[in-house]
């Protein structure tokens, strides 16, 4: 076997790793400004919205911005399970038997690394949904306390 090919998957892996990485950055970056959205939303407008008729408006308002907040918090919340980088040490103790051959190292660490991909995958999809709530509880949020303050259902 050409010992590049295992280098090859290697690298592949890492960078797969990687994107996952930036894809949780991004998603939290993106929540933050879904959760200011909400809350600027709801400190402009609820106080006159609850002011306002018909006010069941308003408490739709209110669970739509609760439901918000809490997606956000979810989003943003430290996950434990997520794997995005190698511990050194652990690399040396795991594959320091494998330390004569770099090709079977790379092997074993693509592995590795596609496991880890796929556990991340499940924990990124479901902070991809609370995100897709967050921001439609957000739409449905200002979509309501605009109604209550217009009065178009009152």
């Amino acid at each position: 076997m050409d010992p590049h090919f295992p280098k090859l998957a290697y690298d592949a892996s890492v960078r797969r790793l990687d994107k996952q990485d930036e894809t949780v950055t991004e998603l939290r970056a993106r929540t933050g400004v879904v959760l200011a959205t909400s809350a600027l939303a709801a400190s402009v407008l609820g106080r006159p919205a609850l002011d306002a008729r018909p006010a069941w408006l308003a408490a739709l308002a209110v669970v739509a911005f609760a439901v918000s907040i809490v997606a956000c918090l979810y989003v943003l919340l430290p996950r434990q399970n997520l794997v995005l980088s190698l511990i050194g040490p652990r690399v040396f103790e795991e594959l320091y038997p494998f330390r004569a051959d770099m090709a079977e190292v790379h092997r074993r660490l693509a592995y590795d690394l596609e496991r880890f991909w796929q556990e991340n995958d499940a924990t990124i999809r479901r902070l991809v949904a609370a995100l897709r709530i967050a921001a439609g509880a957000l739409v449905a949020e200002i979509v309501l306390l605009l109604a209550s303050l217009s009065g178009i259902l009152g």
